[in-house]
């Protein structure tokens, strides 16, 4: 009896522990971007870039395991289009295609560090500041279809590491613009 219960929600509950990770390590992951990128830490304190790069990488595995693993969920039974086309599954249509937006985000602009040589540094780097529309999705995505969105154990932990990182947006956002500079020719 035992075996058939976990058999029975094992993808479900896999797929729940992934998003709630992808959740967490993106949030710290953009915190700690958000530190290398301001002035708040030059010069001073840790190196975060390989800490960074690990959070990405695990965001992007923990956003994978989260999606495939509902393949095998008996109670959604969603296909491939489902889980990865935004608008294609009938489930809480708004809300996954919120979270498959975002989760395609993530992957590809955590991913898009290993091509900057090819894309060009300043590029990459505009670019990227699109990680935090994508992580605002996710949160969004999570408080808005999340099994655990209104317990208190979730929201007290994606508030632990959402809140810090949402400050450091609010700060990046609102510093002093810089004027771009103009080149001699």
């Amino acid at each position: 009896m035992l075996a058939a219960a976990i058999n029975d929600h094992l993808f479900w509950i896999t797929s729940r522990a992934a998003g709630t990770l992808a959740l967490l390590f993106s949030s710290v992951g953009v915190g700690a971007g958000l530190l290398m990128g301001g002035k708040l830490l030059k010069g001073r304190g840790p190196d975060l870039r390989t800490a960074h790069e690990a959070l990405s990488i695990a965001t992007i595995v923990a956003i994978v395991v989260h999606a495939v693993a509902l393949l095998g969920d008996s109670y959604l039974s969603p296909s491939l289009a489902d889980i990865t086309i935004p608008f294609a599954s009938s489930y809480m249509t708004l809300w996954t295609t919120i979270g498959i937006v975002a989760g395609w985000m993530m992957i590809i602009l955590g991913l898009s560090f290993y091509a900057r040589a090819r894309i060009g540094q300043q590029r990459w780097r505009k670019l990227h500041r699109f990680m935090a529309l994508a992580w605002i999705l996710g949160l969004v995505h999570s408080l808005g279809e999340g099994t655990d969105a209104g317990t208190a154990w979730f929201l007290v932990a994606t508030g632990l590491v959402a809140i810090p990182a949402a400050a450091l947006l609010l700060v990046r956002m609102s510093g002093p613009r810089t004027a771009a500079r103009t080149v001699a020719r």
